[in-house]
């Protein structure tokens, strides 16, 4: 188990909490590193209903969301983001207010790609939804695309001055004959 991340500052109090897990009323329950599934609860309160007072389907799918990427979260080394691939959601029932619980486990990590599951249900144990999910684990792209260190730089720069200064080698033109 990593607490050395971003998920664990933020647990700690080191980091703010996102938005989106602030307007869903996101908990952090249990992390198991064993099978390294998480689980988190939500509070659907009434800014979450629809107009027949359940929970938009809609911010069921952000709650799974952020029931995979804790998951995922809670296994990064420092430094590294996980960005969502591909992710695939199926509705079982009609969730309404009160404590939504989320349920996300890793099934697979290979590489750079891990392929995630999570489950919803409510206090009464009634499965609301679940997704399959794909994540690309990286190094965060202001790390990618920085500036070359000063040392690569003077390579570059030597490199060329090389390359412009080397007499180029006349190759005959191969002749026609007819």
């Amino acid at each position: 188990m990593r607490r050395d991340n971003a998920l664990w500052a933020m647990l700690d109090g080191r980091a703010p909490l996102p938005g989106a897990a602030r307007t869903l009323g996101w908990r952090f329950d249990a992390h198991n590193e064993t099978d390294r599934s998480v689980s988190v609860s939500f509070a659907a309160w009434t800014a979450l209903l629809d107009a027949r007072g359940r929970v938009h389907p809609g911010l069921l799918a952000a709650m799974l969301e952020e029931s995979m990427h804790t998951a995922v979260a809670a296994e990064l080394a420092p430094g590294c983001v996980a960005t969502g691939v591909e992710s695939n959601m199926a509705y079982a029932g009609c969730a309404w207010p009160g404590r939504i619980f989320g349920y996300a486990r890793i099934e697979r990590w290979r590489g750079s790609v891990c392929a995630v599951f999570a489950r919803l249900s409510d206090r009464m144990g009634r499965t609301l939804a679940t997704a399959t999910a794909s994540y690309r684990i990286a190094a965060p792209p202001w790390r990618v695309c920085a500036s070359p260190s000063p040392s690569r730089r003077g390579l570059r720069c030597r490199l060329r001055k090389r390359a412009a200064t080397k007499p180029r080698r006349r190759v005959a033109a191969p002749s026609r004959r007819m």
